[in-house]
């Protein structure tokens, strides 16, 4: 490693590298690995453009699928909804001490374990109706995936995310798990959300999601997830 990185440094300083193919050679000699195959690219990220191109990919991943895969894997990303929102509003809705005396580190511990939900469902190969209205148009623009496909993926996937939602919410309140200060916050969080005004409430929606559809982007972005 030393080696290497002295013989980067010597053939950046040397003025004259663009016309020495025995120093190139011996570069590219130094820069082999260890086992002596040729060198590897070793970025745990890809590139913006190739990050795309992975998000679009994934789209037409997605849309391509069996119907009933796509409304199964739907379910399931509801479901996963469902455990992130269960965890968030269990955990920050049991602390009555910092809720009164410092309500944002409340939030913050909502915000901090919301998110597994969407790891879960990344990891898993669920779809989610957020991630699908990002990546299956990024496949159309694309043309790897045609406009009835589109349509087909976001009707399945928000259909799907609604019964895995609304299943796992009715299993977790017939199993009498949301008590005390979980149930006064989700119940304070709907009446909140369902009595705001449509036009703070509409762009509040697009700010949340566009930071949904970064995350997606960002798992695409990774080589090694």
């Amino acid at each position: 490693m030393v080696v290497a990185l002295a013989a980067i440094a010597l053939a950046a300083s040397s003025p004259d590298r663009a016309v020495n193919p025995p120093r190139a050679a011996a570069l590219r000699r130094s820069l082999q690995l260890r086992g002596g195959g040729p060198v590897q690219s070793v970025a745990s990220v890809k590139t913006p453009p190739e990050a795309y191109r992975s998000l679009a990919e994934k789209g037409a991943a997605n849309a391509k699928l069996d119907p009933l895969k796509i409304l199964h894997q739907s379910i399931m990303g509801g479901c996963y909804v469902g455990f992130g929102g269960l965890l968030s509003t269990m955990v920050a809705g049991n602390v009555p001490g910092i809720a009164a005396s410092n309500p944002g580190l409340q939030k913050l511990l909502f915000a901090a374990l919301f998110p597994m939900n969407l790891l879960l469902i990344l990891n898993t190969g669920g779809q989610l109706f957020t991630g699908n209205a990002a990546a299956v148009p990024a496949a159309l623009y694309e043309g790897l995936v045609t406009f009835p496909l589109l349509v087909q993926s976001w009707l399945l996937s928000f259909v799907g995310n609604l019964i895995g939602c609304a299943g796992f919410a009715l299993a977790a309140n017939y199993c009498g798990i949301v008590t005390g200060g979980a149930a006064e916050l989700a119940a304070s969080t709907a009446v909140k959300k369902c009595g705001a005004a449509f036009g703070p409430t509409l762009v509040k929606a697009v700010l949340c999601n566009w930071l949904v559809c970064l995350a997606v982007w960002l798992s695409g972005a990774a080589n090694d997830m």
